[in-house]
C-alpha cells in the first residue's frame, strides 16, 4: 500500500507513514502506521466515531447500570477522589468556586468528587453513553454529543479534563484548539494517553493491553504531544508517564495477552461479561495476576522514571 493512500497526518500534515504491524478483530483487520515526521501513530482503516458506536457500544461500555463490577467501581471512587484534590492544587486560591469540565466523563465519577471540594462541573459524553448512568444528574450540568456543537462558556472552566478521551476523537486537533478556547486564562488542562513510546508498547505491540482497537483511533507519544501542543500554544507544566490503577495492571494483562488467552477476557470479567463456561480459566488468570501484580509494580515504576511508562499524563496551560 502506498504511504498516500493514508492521507495526511491529522496532527503535521505530513504524508510519509510507516506501517508497524497489524492486528485483527471481529471488526476487520487494521494497520497502525505511524508518521515519520511527529510521530502520531494511527488506527487504519479509521472506523469514524459513528459507524464505530454503530457496531457493538454493549462491548465497549459493558451492561448494566455500571460498567464495572461493584469491587472495582468502590476502587474508581477513592482514585477519583484523591485524583480531584491532586488537580485542584494547579488552579490559584483566589478561585473560590473552580468549574470543571470534564471531556469524556463517563459516569461523572470524578466530576462526583470534585463536588465534595464544592466545584461546579460540567460533563460531556458521547450520544450513545447510557444517561441512567449518570452520577449526581442533579448537581452536574451533563451534555451528550460533539464537543464542537455544544454550547459552552468561552474561557469559563478552571480545570479541564481529557482523560483517556483523546485517543478516541476524530479529530485531535480541533479538539485542542476547542479546549483551549474554553480555558480560563489561569486554568489548566489535564491530558491523559496511552503512551505508544512505552516499554509495554513496544514488548507487546498488538497484545499491549492500552492499544484498544478499533476503539483508540490514535496513538501518541511525547514527540506527537508535542507537536500538537505547540500547535494550539499551550505550555506543558509537567509530565508523567506513571499510572497507579492502570500501569501494573495493564501491564499484567498484556501478559496475559501475549500468553494466548482470549483478548483481555480477565478484562471484560471485571466489566461483567463472563463466559461461565470459562470461569475455570478466569481463576486461573486472577491466580496469576495475583503472583504478577508486585513485579508489574516495579517494572511500572522503573519504566516510569525513565519516561517509558504505559500512560502520558500532561497539565497544560496557557
Amino acid at each position: 500500500m502506498n504511504n498516500k493512500d493514508f492521507g495526511a497526518c491529522p496532527v503535521c500534515g505530513g504524508l510519509k507513514e510507516n506501517v508497524l504491524f497489524t492486528t485483527k478483530t471481529p471488526f476487520s483487520e487494521f494497520r497502525i502506521v505511524q508518521c515519520e515526521i511527529c510521530g502520531l501513530a494511527r488506527t487504519f482503516p479509521l472506523f469514524s466515531d459513528v459507524s464505530l458506536h454503530a457496531q457493538d457500544i454493549v462491548t465497549y461500555y459493558g451492561r448494566g447500570v455500571t460498567k464495572f463490577i461493584p469491587i472495582v467501581q468502590k476502587f474508581r471512587d477513592e482514585i477519583a477522589r484523591l485524583r480531584a484534590k491532586y488537580y485542584l492544587s494547579f488552579i490559584p486560591d483566589s478561585v473560590q468556586t473552580p468549574k470543571i469540565l470534564d471531556v469524556g466523563c463517563a459516569e461523572g465519577r470524578l466530576l462526583s468528587a470534585f463536588l465534595g471540594y464544592g466545584c461546579r462541573c460540567w460533563g460531556i459524553e458521547h450520544h450513545s453513553y447510557p444517561a441512567q448512568r449518570f452520577l449526581n444528574g442533579d448537581r452536574i450540568v451533563y451534555l451528550q454529543g460533539d464537543l464542537q456543537a455544544v454550547e459552552l462558556p468561552e474561557e469559563g472552566f478552571d480545570l479541564i479534563f481529557l482523560w483517556h478521551t483523546l485517543e478516541h476523537m476524530d479529530e485531535p486537533q480541533l479538539i485542542m484548539t476547542r479546549l483551549s478556547q474554553l480555558l480560563a486564562p489561569k486554568g489548566a488542562i489535564i491530558v491523559a494517553v496511552p503512551n505508544f513510546s512505552s516499554m509495554e508498547a513496544r514488548r507487546f505491540k498488538r497484545f499491549w493491553f492500552h492499544l484498544d482497537i478499533p476503539w483508540h483511533k490514535y496513538h501518541f507519544n511525547k514527540k506527537s504531544l508535542e507537536y500538537l501542543l505547540r500547535k494550539n500554544h499551550l505550555r506543558i507544566i509537567k509530565m508523567s508517564t506513571y499510572c497507579f490503577e492502570q500501569g501494573p495492571y495493564g501491564f499484567v494483562q498484556s501478559i496475559l495477552n501475549a500468553l494466548g488467552w482470549p483478548h483481555n477476557e480477565f478484562y471484560e470479567a471485571l466489566k461483567g461479561r463472563r463466559n461461565h463456561r470459562r470461569s475455570v480459566y478466569i481463576v486461573i488468570q486472577f491466580l496469576l495476576m495475583l503472583v504478577l501484580l508486585i513485579p508489574a509494580f516495579f517494572v511500572s515504576i522503573i519504566n516510569a522514571s525513565q519516561g517509558r511508562g504505559p500512560v502520558i499524563k500532561l497539565i497544560l496551560k496557557k
